[in-house]
């Protein structure tokens, strides 16, 4: 592995556990010349140039894989992380609105967006962005990207959070996060410090209707279900780099809320992990996308740089950049077979949005009728912590 890819990964790796809740990406490498890519491209009436205002996760601004493009057509792009989900609706309604371009929404967000009728994103024309006719299936029609038949999102990279295991340990995983509280799991388990996700994953073992959704009761029972499970945790990591090295050192052998990446850093260590979920209730997956908001200024450029950003050797180049799985089809083959091998694609060769399309990670920000809030979550994961 390139070790200018390596030392990037690395401290994606070790990042602050409060952005993964979200899954976004994380910042670039100042070079990293994974493909030639063209620089070429055109807007709809052929005027190009000027600003381009971005707002979304760190990383997928593309600043090493759109250089080319950008300098080409004279292009400035005006670069703003968000540090949370809601942060573009935020600044959109607080003075943002006419000065924002790209935004790159997770699909839980986009998705309580749309259902919600809240005006953030603007319809995309896909006459201008050609190259999406080239996304895996699982993304074309992707449920949480259209409302009305229209299309609000192309999506640029994804991936999920497995269980992460040392095989002469273990056989596999159980068929079920719940029978993680069997005594043999004793000293064994390491956890992720993610409210959101691991919430979710207890709240689908014991057959929540809606995981995310939850009343109190549910959340209850939820928790206690999590606190069997508890004697058995060795830590909590703090990260995922931090759930790497307990697994490394063998102070745990099965990292919860995994990466896939953990079995690469593993393996340079010569320590062997791979990666497996419980057989009956899996893991969780996520998406993020790039979408124009409402009243974008520069819509022209938004445009091209999504166009240029949707072929096969950009996307592969960004999902090289940003461990991640790439959505355009062709950018497979074109990106190493390790980055490959981390993400099952068999989930988004399907049509219909796949896996993809029926989960929904994060619960309301607020409560909604006897559904309880984010803050709830955080609340019970505290108390699960202290216990």
């Amino acid at each position: 592995m390139d070790d200018r890819l390596r030392a990037f990964l690395d401290a994606k790796l070790n990042m602050d556990v409060s952005r993964r809740r979200f899954i976004q990406g994380a910042a670039g490498l100042t070079s990293l010349s994974v493909l030639g890519l063209s620089a070429q491209a055109r807007a709809a009436d052929g005027k190009l140039g000027g600003e381009l205002n971005f707002l979304g996760w760190d990383g997928e601004h593309g600043g090493n894989v759109a250089k080319s493009f950008l300098e080409t057509n004279n292009i400035k792009m005006n670069v703003s992380f968000q540090s949370a989900a809601d942060e573009a609706l935020t600044r959109f309604n607080t003075g943002g609105r006419g000065a924002m371009d790209i935004l790159t929404p997770n699909k839980d967000f986009q998705t309580a967006i749309l259902k919600s009728g809240v005006e953030l994103f603007q319809p995309l024309d896909l006459d201008r962005i050609p190259t999406a006719s080239g996304l895996f299936p699982a993304f074309k029609d992707a449920p949480w990207l259209m409302k009305d038949g229209k299309t609000y999102g192309i999506p640029i990279i994804w991936g999920d959070e497995p269980c992460v295991y040392n095989p002469k340990k273990w056989d596999a995983m159980p068929a079920k996060y719940t029978d993680f509280a069997d005594p043999k799991y004793k000293g064994e388990l390491v956890l992720l410090d993610d409210p959101f996700g691991n919430i979710w994953l207890w709240a689908k073992t014991l057959d929540m209707p809606e995981p995310s959704r939850l009343t109190a009761e549910q959340l209850e029972q939820v928790l206690e279900a999590m606190l069997k499970v508890k004697p058995n945790v060795v830590t909590i990591g703090s990260s995922h780099g931090d759930m790497a090295d307990v697994l490394v050192r063998g102070d745990a052998s099965i990292g919860i809320g995994g990466w896939a990446y953990q079995v690469v850093i593993a393996k340079e260590k010569g320590v062997d992990l791979v990666v497996g979920s419980p057989s009956v209730d899996g893991t969780f997956f996520w998406s993020d996308a790039y979408a124009i908001a409402a009243d974008a200024p520069n819509v022209d450029n938004a445009y091209a740089f999504i166009d240029f950003m949707t072929k096969p050797e950009s996307n592969a180049a960004l999902a090289t950049e940003l461990a991640s799985g790439c959505t355009v089809e062709a950018a497979f083959d074109l990106m190493g077979a390790d980055i490959r091998g981390m993400f099952p694609y068999d989930n988004v060769r399907a049509p219909g949005g796949g896996i993809l399309g029926t989960q929904i990670v994060v619960p309301p920000q607020e409560p909604d009728g006897d559904v309880v809030g984010a803050s709830s979550w955080v609340e019970a994961w505290q108390t699960f912590k202290a216990s």
